[in-house]
């Protein structure tokens, strides 16, 4: 949840809570219309705001805070452990706090009584009637995030048919192969043994690429593997037009990103560029802070093919199901840089 959407739901809880407590206090007044007068209409307002806005709008700012903090799905003991410890303390808390100003201050309840006899059985009755009522709101907040989760979810299969799908097409693509069994075909007879380096590398790709399939997630240090053996089969292409850095911190190879981001990321530089040994492209990818940054310099193409932005589309899509943080596109005349949020373990 973002904090955006925390000031959405904020508000939210306090319409709703108003609407309880309204609710309330024309009940208390049907209850009471054989007796009504200003002196009980003053405590009917009194008793019920205090009761129910007090506590409803208690439960709800807490349910939602910690939906704010801690995530059902990744975080749910947490959340669930959190939720009841601070919602039994305040309910206690407000409770005991409300029945002290209605029995000690305003009805003079002598002190001694006010643990004892009916009116402990009535301090448990608040208590258990507003767990009560606070747990339908962290339930509520569950069901919710349940329903985003099942709805994300049936997003990113959806999503991951069309990258796995995208990146198939892109490799099995004609002019791809075309190309890379031109560059093989030379190798043979000039560099046997870089030809057989040719070779594994190809194969390597395509066994990465079918081994994505069932993955929502993929290791740093397996999609920059990847990434190298890819731009190794460019380099064959264009020689010295390829130019290649990788400088990823230790800790953030241990983290992860969405299976292929970085073939589509690099599958794009190679389309929209023109590359030679007289217009080189300078191709980096490396960690900064929290995020994976994939950049390369500008050469545009003079006869610039369509493109529909699917690949980053489908990048953006498939992250927001793991993170709230988003992927920034920086873009100047002589640089294009993705940030990818780096996924945590």
């Amino acid at each position: 949840m973002k904090t955006s959407e925390l000031k959405i739901k904020l508000k939210k809880d306090l319409k709703l809570s108003l609407r309880l407590t309204l609710i309330s206090i024309v009940i208390t007044l049907l209850f009471m219309i054989n007796k009504l007068n200003w002196h009980v209409f003053y405590s009917a307002i009194i008793i019920s705001s205090m009761y129910c806005f007090g506590l409803a709008m208690g439960s709800s700012i807490i349910s939602t805070l910690l939906d704010w903090k801690f995530n059902w799905q990744a975080q749910g003991k947490k959340r669930l452990v959190w939720g009841i410890i601070i919602t039994v303390i305040y309910v206690v808390t407000v409770i005991l706090l409300i029945d002290y100003y209605l029995l000690v201050k305003l009805q003079n309840l002598p002190y001694e009584q006010f643990f004892k006899g009916r009116y402990l059985w009535m301090h448990l009755f608040y208590i258990i009637l507003s767990l009560g009522i606070s747990a339908f709101f962290h339930a509520k907040g569950s069901m919710q995030e349940l329903k985003v989760a099942l709805t994300q979810k049936a997003l990113l299969e959806n999503q991951n048919i069309a990258s796995q799908y995208e990146a198939l097409k892109n490799q099995v693509d004609p002019h791809f192969l075309f190309n890379s069994l031109n560059v093989l075909s030379s190798l043979v007879d000039e560099n046997p043994a870089t030809a057989q380096k040719f070779i594994s590398h190809l194969s390597n790709i395509y066994r990465y690429v079918l081994d994505m399939k069932d993955k929502e997630l993929v290791s740093i240090e397996e999609e920059l593997n990847f990434a190298e053996q890819y731009v190794f089969l460019q380099k064959m292409r264009f020689e010295e037009g390829v130019n290649f850095h990788s400088n990823i911190e230790l800790n953030s190879l241990k983290g992860f990103t969405i299976p292929l981001a970085f073939q589509i990321l690099l599958e794009n530089i190679f389309k929209h560029n023109i590359i030679s040994d007289e217009q080189p492209i300078f191709i980096s990818i490396k960690s900064q802070d929290d995020y994976l940054l994939v950049s390369n310099n500008i050469n545009k193409k003079n006869t610039q093919q369509t493109s529909h932005n699917l690949g980053l589309e489908n990048i953006k899509a498939r992250y927001k199901y793991f993170t709230d943080t988003d992927i920034v596109i920086d873009e100047t005349p002589e640089q294009f840089c993705v940030k990818l949020p780096l996924i945590p373990n």
